[in-house]
């Protein structure tokens, strides 16, 4: 179903709204699109609600960052509140959903002029639909909260199952980028390393993000005794040795990977979760990856990077693997070499 306003065409499940932030018009079937458009996308979920605006607005300046094309995602069933202040249902052809994606392009209009957007009202839920959308996306960008005004995410929220479903990097926003205070100091990014496969992943994409924001890195290992005793897991050695492996490995990493880029790395004794909490105070983003060296398939609830999101200060991002590197292990000569924290405790 297609209707238009202004010149714009808004396209129902499947097809898509394209135009610059200035107002041109490109093509609205989607292989077009995809054809005039070699960039990568970054994927945003709005819903009317401030969270969804904060995320859009996050995304909006990390496209403008990448070059890349902006797409945006309204699921017109979880549509009834948070319309647009202009939006009067019945008075036009529009759909509450219709009206909620044409504000998200004024919105961006007024941020970046140059970006590049397409929009897409579905009548999937909002979390199949961001998921389904990852699957050809660079990023995927959602609010920390959605329309129902939770104090922190809930199972089954959008944000949650996006963490644990996504076929690609997660970022979660939890403030509006134009609260943020200027700083003198650069940009600052924190990532927290384990010494696993999905820990190295998020270095890589953390360091990446750096060269783009010419920002610094800062990884941060944790580690804690066992509650039940030290005799269970082997000596504080076996401990210090492996928190200077994982440090040593990331140092390594990140010379190799982006020398270019300001790096530090420190391990201490505590919680993963406080720990990185606490690095990522007054940093710009804090880097997780979905999965550790705990070796779930799935990021869980209750896991580090739903912990992180939920109570970060900063936007959070969850590296998950690719389409291409879910259907066959990561080898350590594609991602870095990984270190086991079993063995080198007990060695």
């Amino acid at each position: 179903m297609r209707l238009s306003r202004g010149g714009i065409q808004l396209t129902i499940e499947g097809t898509a709204v394209c135009r610059t932030a200035k107002g041109g018009a490109m093509p609205q079937d989607e292989s077009q699109v995809q054809t005039q458009s070699a960039a990568p996308t970054i994927v945003v979920g709005v819903d009317g609600s401030e969270h969804s605006r904060q995320a859009l607005k996050w995304a909006a300046d990390e496209a403008k960052r990448r070059g890349a094309l902006l797409r945006i995602i309204c699921a017109e069933a979880r549509v009834s509140n948070n319309l647009p202040a202009w939006y009067e249902p019945g008075s036009s052809d529009l759909s509450p959903g219709q009206a909620i994606v044409d504000d998200a392009y004024g919105l961006v209009a007024t941020r970046h002029t140059s970006v590049v957007a397409r929009a897409e009202v579905t009548e999937r839920t909002p979390a199949l639909a961001l998921t389904v959308a990852s699957r050809s996306a660079a990023l995927l960008v959602v609010g920390a909260r959605g329309k129902g005004g939770f104090e922190e995410l809930l199972l089954g929220s959008v944000s949650d199952q996006c963490i644990q479903h996504a076929h690609c990097p997660v970022v979660v926003v939890h403030t509006d980028p134009g609260d943020l205070p200027l700083r003198a100091v650069a940009p600052r990014i924190v990532v927290g390393v384990d010494g696993s496969i999905g820990s190295t992943r998020a270095l890589r994409w953390a360091l990446e993000e750096a060269r783009l924001r010419s920002a610094s890195v800062e990884a941060a290992y944790a580690w804690q005794y066992p509650p039940t005793g030290t005799f269970m897991m082997g000596p504080a050695r076996g401990y210090d040795i492996t928190s200077r492996d994982i440090i040593e490995a990331a140092k390594e990493s990140a010379a190799k990977w982006a020398p270019e880029v300001p790096f530090e790395a420190d391990a201490r004794c505590d919680g993963t979760v406080p720990a990185l909490l606490d690095a990522s105070r007054e940093a710009d983003l804090l880097v997780v990856g979905s999965q550790g060296h705990a070796g779930f398939k799935h990021a869980l609830l209750g896991s580090v990077a739903h912990q992180c999101a939920r109570h970060a200060k900063c936007a959070v991002v969850v590296t998950r693997p690719g389409v291409a590197e879910e259907d066959s292990a990561a080898s350590p000569q594609a991602t870095g070499e990984s270190i086991d924290l079993h063995d080198a405790v007990h060695s």
